[in-house]
């Protein structure tokens, strides 16, 4: 079941002519497809995260800390033994255990703390994936880099990594005695987006999720539609290596998200803006209409990447909205 909900009237280039409308998210289709062992793939990533001690490391900051919330640093073990860091904030007023809101990181940004949950009696935890401050002593291939980071390959790719890292973060969270295993839900933009996506499809123990204006989808489209970075790193590794541009888009089908995007149960909102000069509406739209499960799309039409005014307000409704059904008993699907 899906919902669709635009903020304004469809937005218009200088010249009149609209940018982008639900026609032509209707008419994209992309040339995406699912390897036919792409959910073995996984499941063998997913396998190898449990051999790997999490080692999970609360560090408060007192500093940072205040009435309503405590703040920490926090660590844990990801692929390859990578240390990964988050901030974590955990309410001070109510009683335990809360429900949890996971955030992922854009591209480029670095993640800041969520303490504004913590006024909600709820936890936050905001992960560092590998190449971010924090947890980059071991990797970092910097930005531009990390989108074609060991590209020759599914096994070498660097979101194999980014993405377990994402994974290892439910882990933590199932760690701590503070948190409702049952009320965990995830949110992000951009690169964030696409990692909600791909995370809620590996981990069910996500109940909810808002991806806004997704990255990571469509590859093969977003790198011809739009110059403009990250994607343009694609696009200039292409030319610069011809010969590796067949296995390089190969390599690339098993970390689309929208090829992750059937395997979501969890009611989801995908965010696209009808002006992104970064991620392609049709791209979004497609890991949208990919989706199986309950669904709402948000449509902001006079809205470039990342700047829709009404965005935040809503992403912070909708999960409140989920919450509070979960602590009722009412259903998420």
């Amino acid at each position: 079941m899906g919902r669709i909900t635009t903020n304004s009237k469809i937005a218009k280039d200088g010249g009149g002519k609209e940018l982008a409308d639900q026609k032509d998210l209707d008419a994209f289709v992309t040339q995406v497809t699912r390897p036919g062992d792409f959910d073995d793939f996984w499941e063998r990533v997913l396998a190898g995260l449990v051999e790997v001690p999490l080692e999970p490391l609360v560090a408060p900051e007192t500093m940072r800390s205040n009435a309503n919330v405590d703040v920490s640093r926090v660590y844990y073990r990801s692929l390859d033994g990578i240390e990964i860091s988050g901030w974590y904030c955990v309410p001070t007023q109510g009683e335990g255990p809360f429900p949890a809101v996971i955030h992922y990181p854009g591209y480029k940004g670095e993640p800041g703390m969520r303490r504004d949950w913590g006024r909600k009696e709820v936890v936050s935890l905001t992960v560092a994936v590998r190449g971010k401050l924090g947890s980059n002593d071991d990797f970092n291939p910097g930005y531009p880099g990390l989108l074609t980071h060991g590209i020759e390959g599914r096994d070498t790719y660097g979101y194999k990594g980014v993405i377990s890292d994402c994974v290892r973060g439910i882990d933590f969270l199932l760690s701590r005695p503070e948190v409702d295993p049952q009320r965990i839900f995830a949110c992000g933009s951009s690169q964030g987006g696409g990692l909600t996506l791909i995370t809620a499809a590996l981990r069910p123990e996500i109940k909810g999720g808002v991806a806004g204006y997704p990255f990571l989808c469509c590859y093969p489209e977003s790198m011809q539609m739009l110059r403009s970075y990250p994607y343009d790193e694609l696009t200039c590794y292409a030319r610069a290596n011809p010969d590796r541009v067949e296995e390089m888009l190969e390599t690339l089908r098993y970390y689309d998200a929208v090829n992750f995007a059937p395997r979501i149960k969890c009611p989801m909102v995908v965010g696209v803006a009808l002006e992104d000069e970064v991620c392609p509406p049709g791209t979004s739209y497609a890991a949208y209409q990919a989706l199986t499960g309950h669904k709402e799309l948000w449509l902001f039409p006079d809205s470039g990447h990342g700047n829709a005014h009404e965005y935040p307000a809503k992403e912070t409704a909708w999960l409140e909205q989920q919450i509070s059904k979960s602590q009722t008993g009412g259903s998420n699907d």
